[in-house]
């Protein structure tokens, strides 16, 4: 085997690019394979049908692949007038997320811990249990994006079983599970020398360079807890149009609503969850009509201290990952590093 006789946690090989549509299919052959394809000009984690649809060059994609995990839309249950009840079947194939940023596994992680800790959710860890994740650093960087600052990007530490980094040629592939160490073991790479680290991390600290957007974490708690009734609020109110697009796209967010959807014979129909926004007015809607979060710039306030503030003692992290993704897809394109910039006074 070369230059280390036995595979493991840890151990590198190298996947040549010529070879990566070979090693998808092999991938296709025992996983359902998740992966980044081009949708016009932009990306989305879509289902491989065609090993050649696999785009490892993309920025970012427009939803993070939280939604292989945390479907936008999960049947919970049908139901019959006759008071029969059908549960939803589970998850039965084991899947492979591939080619996902840091910043997206760091934020599964906070998933994990979401919906994974004391009252574990049956169906997100469903999901979960079945899912391998192949990881890829980030050599290029896009316009919005600020994991640096968060320590989530452009490289990955953990949670990963294998991680992919671009070394021109061919992409360096680091073991960091069991189920990572059977994939290479099955498929056949060829193992790399540790040298090949020193490459990997001069590729890294050349994307380091490249951001333009950054987010000093130094004494956020104190600016926030400081800043409630900071102006920038007021200013807010008047961008803002509360459509709740931020919060869609964003990988950390994990609230949901239940609906029953009734079908037009009122003789059967379905339990459904659904993404939810706290930027929606009737997010915070209770009985009777009463409103806990009316105002607009109560609405953005609680995105902004859920992601910065409220976050970290829960989950002994930040909630936001640097994706930049809500500030791609705001239409007023606000900006939450430029939010605390204004704060600071710089």
């Amino acid at each position: 085997m070369g230059f280390n006789e036995r595979i493991g946690i840890g151990s590198l090989a190298l996947l040549p690019k010529d070879h990566l549509y070979d090693f998808v299919d092999q991938l296709m052959e025992e996983f359902v394979v998740v992966g980044p394809v081009a949708k016009g000009s932009e990306f989305v984690f879509s289902e491989i049908r065609d090993p050649e649809q696999v785009r490892l060059d993309y920025e970012t994609t427009i939803l993070p692949p939280k939604k292989v995990l945390h479907r936008p839309f999960q049947t919970l249950f049908s139901f019959r007038e006759d008071g029969g009840i059908t549960e939803e079947e589970r998850i039965n194939k084991r899947q492979v997320l591939f080619g996902v940023h840091p910043c997206d596994v760091h934020a599964i992680s906070i998933l994990d811990k979401a919906y994974g800790s004391e009252y574990p959710d049956p169906y997100y860890m469903a999901h979960r249990e079945q899912t391998l994740i192949i990881a890829l650093n980030c050599t290029q960087v896009g316009k919005n994006c600020f994991c640096h600052s968060l320590d989530t990007g452009p490289s990955l530490k953990e949670g990963y079983d294998l991680l992919l980094t671009d070394l021109g040629c061919s992409y360096l592939v680091e073991v960091g599970s069991e189920s990572g160490t059977g994939i290479v073991e099955r498929t056949g790479l060829a193992l790399a020398p540790r040298v090949k680290m020193v490459e990997k991390e001069k590729r890294l600290d050349n994307a380091r360079k490249k951001f333009r957007k950054r987010l000093l974490t130094q004494g956020l708690h104190e600016l926030l807890e400081e800043n409630f009734r900071h102006p920038i609020w007021e200013e807010l109110i008047k961008s803002c149009l509360a459509c709740g697009s931020c919060t869609m796209v964003c990988p950390t967010c994990f609230c949901y609503n239940v609906v029953d959807k009734i079908d037009l014979s009122l003789k059967s129909g379905r339990r459904q969850r659904e993404w939810d926004s706290c930027m929606l007015l009737e997010y915070a809607q209770v009985a009777l009509g009463h409103n806990f979060r009316r105002d607009r710039d109560a609405r953005i306030k609680q995105r902004i201290y859920h992601k910065l503030l409220y976050y970290e003692p829960q989950f002994g992290t930040l909630g936001c990952v640097g994706c930049g993704r809500c500030i791609s897809a705001c239409v007023k394109k606000i900006d939450i590093t430029e939010i605390i910039v204004r704060m600071r006074g710089e």
